[in-house]
């Protein structure tokens, strides 16, 4: 815990709710991929559950149960389901922040006003952008027209929680340091927040159009049904809102002070569509039946895309697990770890951080300092030339450096060919002068993993 404290102190403060709650966790159950993903597939259950009841707050059972099951099915929401991080939790987080809302705004309750200050306090704390959720809740007090003392209820409960959440944003924003390899907003930006931001990967494209189709043939239908138009109404400008507001603000502040947009950040405004897709849905389909076949060609239309997302190599191209493998597989106790500093920052530190048991039986004499000592999420590595004096105790080397497009996947003899990318390094240069030599080699998506011996 002191070193967690340490940690946020010096970076990633906005992911110390989730780091916490995370620490917790590992302490019941195992450090390994399944475990540590799980968290956030129970999330999206928690979120896929507050879709509905928020559904059926503000239209009917059919529209809140065909909402649910867009928001199972929607790209960004699979995506964020199967990740370590804390966008699952986001979205659970910004629901039911919206179903405690809307029922204090109904009901004014003195309990239901403090239930959704801690709401609002958990959300922002997850994701200091929750905050913006107070624009998508002042449209639903709008669209909902209670009692001015409602009204009054949440305006003091909005800002009491803010004044309090302020030194959070202040602080955080203390370090938006980290975030300086977001590029500044340009042509790409356009693609993003049309496709990116809810449809990650090319394959879902045809998932937007056809949520497009749906949402053109639903307003041809509410400009001549005015009854159903004024019923959809509260859900339909919340949702738009829930989408435009925090988007719109990320843009403003990317442009006039710091470049923050990057969609997944944005993560908490899926339920948002999920719900406006669910309306138009109902509204298109009418019989259970339609319903029930537009949200299975839904699930047909986001099953390749589906899959792509658990393919190997498909978060950011990282191939950490099967590096990890064949370290863990191969590699003797007393072997040396030697990185190619000179290569991408995700194939040094990151990297023996993914899975740490799998490299704790090799010596790591590249290594300065440790992450807890840097309160930071990864070590330092140094260049073998500053160490090269251990490499008489190795019995053999292990080297990562980025993957040489030239060579083949797996290559192994008595004395390979360096490549390319890896002959012109130190890593490889410095070993080669203390008589190693390349015996084999294993190439993935990123990296390239190369034992050498004497």
């Amino acid at each position: 815990m002191p070193e967690l404290w340490d940690l946020t102190r010096n970076i990633d403060a906005v992911h110390g709710l989730y780091y916490l709650v995370m620490h917790g966790w590992f302490a019941v159950f195992p450090e390994s991929e399944f475990w540590s993903r799980l968290p956030s597939a129970l999330a999206i259950g928690v979120a896929a559950a507050g879709v509905v009841a928020l559904g059926r707050q503000l239209s009917t059972r059919s529209v809140a149960i065909a909402a649910g099951a867009m928001f199972a099915i929607l790209p960004r929401v699979t995506a964020a389901g199967i990740e370590a991080r804390s966008y699952a939790f986001t979205m659970a987080a910004a629901v039911w922040l919206m179903v405690v809302g809307i029922a204090a705004l109904r009901r004014d309750r003195r309990w239901l006003w403090i239930s959704y200050g801690t709401c609002l306090a958990l959300a922002t704390s997850l994701n200091v952008f929750c905050i913006l959720m107070i624009g998508p809740l002042a449209a639903a007090a709008f669209a909902l027209a209670p009692s001015r003392r409602a009204i009054s209820s949440w305006a003091i409960a909005t800002c009491v929680v803010s004044a309090l959440m302020a030194p959070f944003a202040v602080y955080t924003q203390s370090q938006s340091s980290q975030v300086d390899w977001i590029p500044p907003l340009g042509a790409r930006t356009l693609g993003e927040l049309a496709v990116e931001q809810y449809f990650p990967h090319v394959y879902a494209f045809l998932f937007a159009v056809l949520i497009a189709v749906v949402a053109v043939l639903a307003a041809r239908r509410w400009r001549h049904d005015d009854a159903g138009a004024a019923r959809d109404w509260p859900l339909a400008v919340t949702a738009v809102v829930w989408i435009v507001f925090p988007t719109v603000t990320l843009l403003v502040y990317s442009l006039v002070r710091q470049p923050i947009y990057q969609p997944r950040y944005l993560s908490f405004t899926a339920p948002a569509v999920a719900l406006l897709a669910g309306l138009c849905i109902v509204v298109v389909g009418r019989s259970r039946r339609r319903i029930a076949c537009l949200i299975a060609v839904f699930a047909v239309t986001g099953a390749y895309n589906y899959a792509m997302q658990r393919a190997p190599f498909a978060k950011e191209r990282m191939d950490y697990s099967h590096v990890a493998d064949i370290v863990a597989q191969h590699a003797r106790p007393g072997d040396c770890l030697a990185f190619d500093v000179a290569a991408s920052w995700k194939l040094i530190g990151p990297l023996k951080a993914a899975r740490p048991a799998a490299f704790s039986k090799l010596q790591d004499p590249g290594r300065i300092f440790s992450a807890a000592e840097l309160d930071s999420l990864w070590d330092a590595q140094t260049t073998i030339s500053t160490w090269s004096d251990h490499l008489r105790d190795c019995p053999s080397l292990w080297t990562i450096s980025e993957r040489d497009h030239t060579l083949p996947p797996h290559q192994r003899g008595e004395a390979l060919a360096p490549g390319p990318t890896l002959g012109g390094s130190p890593a490889y240069e410095v070993a080669s002068t203390q008589g190693f030599r390349l015996v084999e080699r294993w190439q993935f998506s990123m990296a390239q993993v190369v034992k050498s011996e004497r």
